[in-house]
């Protein structure tokens, strides 16, 4: 492949080399430069450590679009190339099949619509459209987004009797953090791995816990061998005790069995205590879901603990610490409520 440029083009490219030198536009310049001296592809491609098919790319970008509107193609995420009709359709594509990398992105851009983009610059491309790469949001095959509205209407009316000073309103749920290290994302050096020591263990730390909806620093905690309808009528006793002046003590639960033990609601036929039932398959609407996840996040996920001692003391501690973490819980336990819908996602 030759490359003939003017005299004026070649002081141009040069001067924009220079100035350039230290971004991405140096390789877009200096490959024509290279092929206008003579070199042949495979040599500049070698030397500017790039692919073949790049070369040519931005020669054919060159030759089309002029010295002027060339580096403007090159930076990343320029869509210039694409029509709004197609840009449209790509939106439509990514929105409605899932894609875990840019590659197959790339490959349907090259196939529907002829134009090659490098990885980095489909990359900027799809930020600038709004799209974002992150983990899939987990929704049960079951989840009826009717009796979730429907749920979300009736827990108004509990809220309204709350906020007049007539009741108190918890959620309640279980969790069984088990001592075994997770890894997750974390910054470090490009090109680097970040150990992060690991251990086996399957042991469990098993929490039945109510949460106040109002005061999300406020936990009610019965840590136990096994949640069971005795762990949450401890739970519960603990409940009257911290509100002995409360008509009504308003607990959201799920369809748990524990929950609906024939000894337990006997046991709550005179008590102010009210369970409020989710409807099946909507860990979204339990308030108390989103404390697990921030108990995962601060104290399970990255944190090696040799022993299951160590990381029960961890996890445990972690409830003495709350007024500590009090701002996060403030903004991550709003009373705001996300309705999942399986037919949608179907």
């Amino acid at each position: 492949m030759q490359v003939s440029l003017t005299d004026s083009e070649r002081r141009a490219l040069r001067q924009l080399q220079k100035q350039r030198r230290d971004d991405d536009g140096y390789v877009q310049v200096t490959v024509v430069l290279m092929l206008d001296a003579g070199w042949g592809v495979a040599t500049v491609a070698e030397t500017l450590g790039v692919d073949q098919a790049t070369v040519y790319r931005y020669v054919r970008a060159f030759a089309d679009l002029g010295l002027e509107k060339y580096l403007d193609h090159e930076r990343p995420g320029y869509w210039g190339l694409l029509s709004s009709a197609q840009l449209g359709r790509l939106c439509q594509e990514v929105n409605t099949t899932l894609y875990t990398d840019v590659k197959a992105i790339q490959d349907g851009v090259a196939r529907t619509c002829r134009v090659a983009y490098s990885l980095s610059g489909l990359t900027d491309l799809l930020h600038r459209l709004g799209f974002t790469y992150k983990l899939t949001t987990p929704v049960p095959c079951q989840a009826d987004a009717g009796a979730q509205a429907d749920f979300l209407d009736e827990l108004a009316v509990l809220e309204a009797h709350v906020e007049r000073g007539e009741a108190v309103l918890y959620y309640a749920d279980a969790a069984h953090p088990t001592h075994n290290t997770r890894c997750t994302r974390a910054w470090c050096a490009v090109g680097e791995e970040r150990p992060l020591l690991t251990v086996s263990g399957r042991e469990r730390v098993n929490l039945n816990a109510a949460l106040n909806a109002y005061e999300p620093t406020q936990v009610l905690l019965d840590e136990t061998d096994c949640v069971n309808a005795q762990s949450t009528r401890r739970l519960y006793e603990q409940l009257l005790a911290a509100h002995p002046d409360k008509a009504r003590i308003y607990v959201v639960c799920d369809n748990a069995r524990y929950y609906k033990n024939q000894e337990l609601r006997a046991w709550l036929a005179d008590k102010p205590i009210c369970q409020v039932f989710l409807p099946p398959y909507s860990p979204n609407l339990n308030l108390i879901e989103r404390l697990w996840k921030y108990l995962r996040q601060k104290i399970i996920n990255t944190t090696f603990y040799r022993t299951k001692g160590q990381f029960k003391t961890a996890v445990l501690n972690f409830f003495d610490r709350l007024p500590e973490f009090g701002q996060d819980l403030a903004s991550l336990l709003t009373r705001k409520f996300h309705i999942l819908d399986a037919q949608l996602t179907s």
